[in-house]
């Protein structure tokens, strides 16, 4: 796949995560939101947890899933905490989800996906 094409095909992942998130309640603070350390696809807001979400565009969830590696997470986990400041919710617990599009129907949300030591309250 063309690299224009796969940035095309996350764009349009992002947009319908963004979308089925909406649909489960989370209020949606920003999406491809950069930081020093990275970029964040979504971060959102629900029952008082900051959640940061990757957003993987995937022929499966196992691709998906794989495709969010440890030095991955270390990053994004680095960009939440800038976030956090950034917005003046640092005493806010963190989670980070994963949600997978194109393995189905839907969007496949998984919280808790992974957990940093920094984001626990």
């Amino acid at each position: 796949m063309s690299r224009q094409k796969a940035e095309r095909r996350g764009r349009v992942g992002e947009w319908a995560a963004m979308i089925y998130l909406m649909c489960k309640g989370y209020r949606i603070l920003g999406h491809r939101l950069r930081t020093p350390y990275g970029e964040v696809d979504i971060a959102a807001w629900k029952n008082g947890v900051l959640a940061i979400i990757e957003v993987k565009a995937r022929d499966t969830y196992d691709a998906g899933a794989y495709a969010v590696t440890p030095m991955a997470q270390d990053r994004i986990a680095r960009a939440a905490q800038t976030l956090a400041g950034r917005w003046r919710l640092t005493a806010a617990p963190i989670r980070f989800d994963l949600v997978v599009v194109g393995s189905g129907l839907l969007p496949r949300h998984e919280r808790d996906a992974w957990f940093d030591e920094r984001s626990r309250r």
